[in-house]
């Protein structure tokens, strides 16, 4: 059923049961509605409510948290967490009854959980001699990108829905043809089935293990699900666009006569997180599971540039911009986005360096407020940034996610004298990361009496 105005807003907030569903663009205020329906909630006399707050990801959860800092909240109240978060909770309290049927090799241990940079660690220590051998020859990919896209492949089959017998099948359909890329596919499933059956022996649960134990085995059982939904809690989910299948399968089972009320919010413009596996035609379909549905069209927050660039540039992709309600209309004309073009690589940079220094120098920004996006950044670039900048006296942090946290200097000098202090561990450092990391730590010793330090004091052989 269609809702609207101020009536139907005070209905969501206010309401004891029901399932809602609110859909519009950034900046209206689906949030800070679903804020005011959680504080609502906890004010209630009601000592045996439960209420679950969902979100695809833990930095949805910050409004919230901020809504709730004046709030005296028994335990058990609220659970405010995300998928992964309420399959880790799940697996550590039903571990003993689930542990033997999953394939665990020693189900009297505790399971042990890898973030992601432990899951990369241990694929590389069971792959390590295939990477030697012919595995991925000829693939132009570093080391650690292999490896974070491997762990993708698993995280995506969980997340999906499909057994990870399915990796290469699937892969090689998408591509279409036979390709000489097609011999990857089969060493992707390969290594995949052997970093499972490591952890299946080693009690170790990477990020896809958690989601497979606690979808495929846990979550069928009638103990589990009375331990999670009843009393039939009340449900508020975020960013539902950005929800992937195995969490609308959930939502699907629960909507709508496993919860007291449902409130779920969708952004129309987002699914950004699709190539981490969201669905978010998936996710739009869970409106069909609500009782009542509710649409909000008036920007509150968004800044008036923003729409400008917004449709700006739908318009340029051929698109219809959709104005936005209570705001004068945008003038067509006005520049929302400026290309800075250059025949030759370097004139892009100092372009771009250029161009900073103008937003500081005469637009009043800082350094802090400016960010220099890039779809890949090899150390080429990075070096040519970083220098053009450091020359007009502009700061600069660079963010790589793909790149390994052990390949920044500051990790790698930290590592070379933690290896100095540890001799037991015979991973003795080389004469020249001594003299990097001396370098770096001595206040004023230059990089020439560094090494000339490093070969007096160092002695590689005997630590």
């Amino acid at each position: 059923m269609a809702m609207a105005g101020e009536e139907a807003l005070a209905l969501v907030v206010t309401a004891d049961e029901g399932t809602f569903f609110v859909e519009g663009p950034a900046g209206v205020g689906k949030t800070a509605l679903a804020r005011r329906r959680l504080r609502h909630l906890l004010r209630r006399e009601q000592p045996d409510a439960r209420l679950l707050l969902l979100v695809p990801y833990r930095g949805l959860l910050a409004p919230y948290e901020v809504a709730l800092r004046d709030l005296d909240l028994p335990p058990g109240t609220l659970l405010r967490t995300t998928l992964a978060g309420l399959a880790r909770r799940t697996i550590r309290r039903f571990w003993p009854q689930v542990a033997e049927a999953a394939g665990f090799a020693h189900p009297d241990r505790p399971p042990r959980f890898l973030t992601l940079e432990m899951a990369q660690y241990v694929l590389r220590r069971v792959i390590g001699p295939l990477l030697e051998g012919d595995y991925f020859q000829g693939l132009p990919l570093p080391h650690p990108r292999l490896l974070r896209q491997l762990l993708d492949n698993l995280n995506r089959a969980a997340l999906v829905g499909f057994p990870i017998t399915e990796i290469a099948p699937r892969l090689q359909a998408a591509l279409g043809t036979e390709s000489p890329q097609s011999r990857f596919f089969v060493q992707a499933q390969d290594c995949a089935l052997r970093f499972r059956r490591y952890c299946l022996d080693h009690n170790l649960l990477d990020f896809s293990l958690q989601i497979e134990l606690f979808t495929r085995h846990l979550l069928p059982r009638p103990q589990v699900q009375a331990d999670l939904f009843d009393p039939p809690p009340h449900l508020i989910v975020d960013n539902v666009e950005e929800t992937v299948p195995v969490t609308q399968d959930l939502l699907r089972a629960l909507l709508p006569s496993r919860v007291a009320s449902a409130l779920l919010l969708y952004d129309r413009e987002g699914g950004y997180r699709r190539f981490l596996g969201a669905d978010p035609e998936g996710g739009y379909a869970l409106k069909e599971q609500c009782q009542h549905h509710l649409a909000l069209e008036e920007s509150r927050v968004t800044p008036t540039p923003l729409v400008a660039l917004e449709q700006a540039l739908t318009r340029a992709l051929g698109g219809q911009p959709v104005p936005y309600r209570g705001r004068a209309p945008l003038d067509a004309d006005a520049p929302a986005v400026t290309l800075l073009t250059g025949r030759f690589y370097p004139q892009m940079l100092d372009r771009v360096a250029d161009e900073v220094v103008r937003l500081i120098t005469e637009e009043g920004f800082l350094a802090g407020e400016i960010a220099i996006l890039a779809p890949y950044l090899p150390d080429a670039l990075r070096f040519a940034l970083e220098g053009r900048l450091a020359q007009t006296g502009v700061p600069v942090r660079v963010h790589r996610p793909s790149r390994p946290f052990h390949a920044e200097p500051v990790a790698r000098h930290l590592l070379t004298l933690a290896a100095l202090g540890h001799p037991w561990w015979q991973e003795p450092p080389t004469t020249e990361a001594v003299a990097h990391a001396l370098s770096w730590a001595v206040v004023g010793l230059d990089p020439l009496r560094a090494r000339l330090l490093a070969r007096i004091l160092h002695r590689p052989r005997e630590g």
